[in-house]
């Protein structure tokens, strides 16, 4: 109770009273540090922390939220003003510092703060004369920061005198300047390209030249999208501004103008026109393309002249320059006119010889050769005119096909003529011959034919036709003779004929087409005999006709009965075109399912072939139906197939292409990808398709077998990469097998293979887990042994130390002061070897234990050291320790003990 009366003021219960207590205490005290971290009050926790000097701590509170970081941050910029050695710390937050442009301007300009913050400073800095002073009064150690100095002027006069005063030994600030002076002149070149490119917009519509001035506006529109970028350091906000206006003025004349024109365009369409069908006529006279009489000349001159009068006018100079063209148009249609009427009156010989030659041409009367010479030397003897060439080549075209056609008249004729001769000699010899061999029913038709044809051909030279005549006259009395007896057996052949009719009209077992193709065949050798014998068979005919109808009547019912087939046959036929025909109507050809159109006509075509037949006369317009069906069907059917075609024979070209690819997992999935899109709507021939399939098929085939081979050299890469694994392993745990200097030496290159062994990638994952946990197995094996084998050489070291210090502690005289000193800095050593290794102190020390805690609160606030550096620290203190010269034997006694109880703790580490 008394102890809480004594209490200082800082430990005080009343947070105002602790408060005010925080002004006695020192910033680095470790009650400022207590109350700071562990106040119960905010208040007092705030003030803590606005009174510390502890930069870490500090830090640790800025990065918290709240109030405690606005006051842990603001003590952290006050601090830095004045606060050294710890800038490498301010460096790490230094975003809560950059805004404060005094803190900036203060560690840029002290050369005694790190080199570091005071180029994280710098590039706060836009003071030119901050900056210039900076690269200017820097010494070579601070070069880096000269040169970031220098960089970050943008003043380059002010850089031309760095440059002038210390840039004969600066290589850095000459080529600094150097490269400045090269994009100031890049940024003035693009500044007057782009005051070019304003001027220019400035001045479209000022010319009256509207269809080009749109031109140039899209044209300049398109430049300054170019060079007017972010990245441009020319452009400016005055440039964009005066552009954007020029823009704005032009785009708003410009409208002005469509505007008009829109109104005008109506109008001007018809002068234009009128001015273009004036030029058109003018060539044609001129060219001579088409010859016109001087009348129809003028009517369409008039007509043009009419339609320009009675055309509205336009406003402005306009219609004044749009009169002027038109009235150098109709001059020049005048001179054009003039001058074919010239040239017309020479063309009137030319056409009356070429409509002789015409008229001869399309007469069907036999050519003279004697009127076809004297027309070709008619058209030679006409002087050409000088003018319309087109139209005289024309002219001449047309006489020389109709010549041409007349002399291959010509030369038919006579090749007719000739050959008609050598017939009719031919027939006259070998109707001679016949009579010769008492052939005479032959004879005798040729004799009659030869007198038919001598009657006709009036057109034969008379020698030969008078030669033939005469012969033929000659054998006339015979003929007669003979024509006489072949009356006879003519009457005697029809008799016979019509008793085979009898009999076909008795037989009824005759099959009704044989007894039809009976009938015909008598019906036919009748006429034969008639021809013959014109004469005397009239009443024969009767009856041969009677019979041969009887006969005919079963044949007749049974051609009844096929042509009601023939009519069914005719429907289904219709049926199948009308099917075929709204198959095409009715199909959307551009989302057609193919496969099943195909399958349609595939069965329709089918059912057409099964059809009976049908008349004769009713075969051609049906069949005729059906193939024009047919032919719109596979027209669209054709159109698919060359589409699909040419789309799979793409495919086809990509896989080729694709086997060729240098990445083989992208072509394997493009290759799958072509794999689904290859589809057949309607197939081609076979041959092709087979062609087509067996490219497309062998270029996959080589996809994917350079895959198999990729995926096997893959394979054999991490079968070498898991042996190269499993054999850094095998080392590792061979390792463990080495005794003293060889086991050193072996495990000095632990870290190496580490390197080696993660170096090696690429194996799959539960391989390398396995592997991972092998290797890690074998070093933490050879880890361990590694460090009991280095304690026990820095117990053996201890040892050592400890045998000195005995020898060197007897060797000292009794000095009562300096063992009581000994004595002393060996408890301290024992105490902070048991703090650190967290080991229990003897009763009798541990106040000092406390004391010393409270003393040093902040130094252990800040050490978050590890396992391995206590035990490293530890040692050191464990050497200073042996190190300790002579103390009282107690003492000693007592100290040695906490030392045996320090050694075991780390020889248990």
């Amino acid at each position: 109770m008394l102890g809480a009366l004594f209490k200082p003021k800082w430990q005080h219960k009343d947070a105002k009273v602790r408060l005010q207590a925080l002004s006695s205490l020192e910033a680095n005290s470790a009650e400022l540090l207590g109350l700071a971290q562990n106040d119960p009050d905010e208040a007092v926790r705030l003030a803590a922390i606005a009174r510390l000097i502890d930069i870490p701590l500090l830090i640790k509170f800025g990065k918290q939220s709240g109030k405690v970081a606005e006051i842990a941050r603001a003590r952290v910029v006050a601090l830095a003003h004045n606060t050294y050695g710890q800038d490498r710390l301010f460096a790490e937050v230094f975003d809560w510092l950059k805004d404060q442009a005094d803190l900036m301007r203060a560690l840029v300009e002290n050369k005694k703060r790190d080199s570091y913050i005071r180029r994280l400073a710098l590039a706060q800095i836009d003071d030119s004369q901050l900056l210039f002073r900076i690269a200017s009064t820097e010494d070579s150690s601070a070069r880096e920061l000269q040169i970031e100095a220098a960089t970050r002027l943008q003043d380059l006069e002010l850089l031309r005198q760095l440059e002038k005063h210390y840039g004969h030994n600066n290589k850095r600030l000459r080529q600094l300047v150097k490269d400045r002076t090269a994009q100031e002149q890049a940024r003035e070149q693009a500044r007057q390209a782009l005051e070019s490119l304003c001027a220019d917009l400035e001045k479209l519509g000022s010319t009256g030249q509207w269809a080009q001035d749109r031109t140039r506006h899209k044209v300049l529109l398109e430049s300054w999208r170019k060079q007017a970028t972010a990245e441009n350091p020319a452009i400016s906000p005055d440039l964009s501004e005066r552009f954007a206006k020029a823009d704005k003025t032009f785009t708003e004349r410009l409208q002005v103008y469509e505007a008009e024109q829109a109104v005008e365009a109506p109008r001007l369409a018809i002068f234009e026109q009128c001015l273009k069908d004036g030029l058109a006529l003018q060539k044609q006279l001129e060219q001579g393309e088409q010859l016109l009489s001087s009348e129809q000349i003028d009517q369409q001159i008039e007509a043009l002249q009419e339609r320009w009068v009675k055309a509205e006018t336009i406003k402005g100079e306009l219609q004044a320059r749009l009169n002027q063209r038109w009235l150098e148009q109709f001059m020049y249609l005048t001179e054009a006119r003039d001058a074919l009427a010239k040239q017309m009156a020479g063309l009137d010989q030319l056409h009356q010889c070429l409509q002789r030659a015409e008229v001869m041409r399309q007469s069907e009367k036999p050519v003279q050769s004697a009127k076809v010479t004297e027309l070709q030397a008619d058209w030679v003897k006409i002087k050409r005119p000088q003018g319309l060439q087109q139209a005289i080549q024309q002219l001449e075209i047309r006489f020389q096909q109709a010549m041409s056609s007349l002399n291959a008249r010509l030369q038919k004729q006579i090749a007719q003529r000739d050959q008609t001769i050598a017939s009719l000699k031919a027939e006259l010899a070998q109707m001679e011959a016949d009579l010769e061999a008492e052939q005479y029913g032959e004879a005798i038709d040729l004799h009659r034919k030869l007198s038919q044809l001598l009657q006709d051909h009036t057109d034969l030279p008379a020698r030969e036709l008078n030669e033939m005549k005469g012969r033929l006259k000659a054998a006339t009395p015979l003929i007669l003779e003979l024509k006489d007896w072949r009356r006879w057996g003519t009457d005697q052949a029809r008799e016979h004929l019509i008793e085979t009719a009898q009999w076909l009209e008795n037989d009824e077992s005759l099959d009704p087409q044989v007894r039809a193709r009976e009938i015909k065949a008598l019906r036919e050798e009748w006429r034969k005999l008639a021809h013959m014998e014109p004469g005397q068979q009239r009443k024969q005919w009767k009856v041969f006709d009677s019979k041969v109808n009887a006969a005919y009547e079963v044949s007749k019912q049974h051609f009844a009965e096929q042509a009601n087939e023939r009519e069914a046959h005719l429907k289904a036929r219709e049926a199948i075109c009308a099917e075929l025909e709204n198959l095409y109507v009715q199909t959307d050809w551009q989302a057609a399912k193919w496969q099943d159109i195909t399958q349609a006509i595939n069965r329709l075509r089918k059912a057409w072939k099964e059809c009976g037949t049908v008349g004769h006369k009713e075969w051609k317009p049906i069949n005729d139906r059906f193939n024009a069906a047919m032919d719109a069907l596979d027209g669209q059917l054709n159109q698919e197939r060359e589409r699909n075609f040419q789309l799979r024979q793409g495919l086809a070209n990509t896989a080729l292409a694709l086997s060729e690819q240098a990445d083989v997992q992208d072509a394997v999935e493009k290759a799958k990808q072509l794999r689904s899109r290859w589809q057949i709507s309607v197939p081609s021939r076979p041959k092709d398709e087979q062609r087509i399939w067996k490219q497309f098929q062998s270029s996959l085939d080589k996809v994917f077998e350079r895959l198999r081979e990729s995926r096997q050299a893959q394979r054999s890469e991490q079968d070498e990469r898991i042996a190269r694994k499993n054999a850094i392993c095998a080392e590792l745990e061979a390792l463990q097998t080495l005794e003293g200097e060889a086991f050193s030496a072996a495990y000095a290159q632990v870290d190496e293979q580490r390197k080696a062994f993660q170096a090696i990638r690429d194996i799959p994952k539960s391989v390398h887990i396995k592997l991972e946990e092998r290797f890690q197995r074998a070093e933490l094996a050879l880890r361990e042994r590694a460090n009991h084998v280095r304690w026990q050489r820095k117990l053996a070291e201890l040892d050592q130390l400890a045998q000195d210090s005995e020898q060197r502690k007897q060797a000292l005289h009794d000095d009562q002061v300096a063992l009581v000193a000994q004595q002393k800095a060996g408890e301290n050593l024992c105490l902070q070897l048991e703090l650190l290794l967290n080991l229990p102190t003897p009763e009798a020390f541990r106040q000092a234990r406390m004391t010393y805690q409270v003393e040093h609160l902040s130094e252990a606030m800040r050490s978050r050291s590890a396992a391995q550096d206590r035990e490293q620290n530890a040692l050191k203190l464990l050497k200073d320790w042996y190190r300790l010269n002579a103390m009282p034997s107690d003492a000693l006694t007592s100290q040695q003990e906490r030392i045996v109880a320090v050694r075991k703790a780390l020889a248990g580490a």
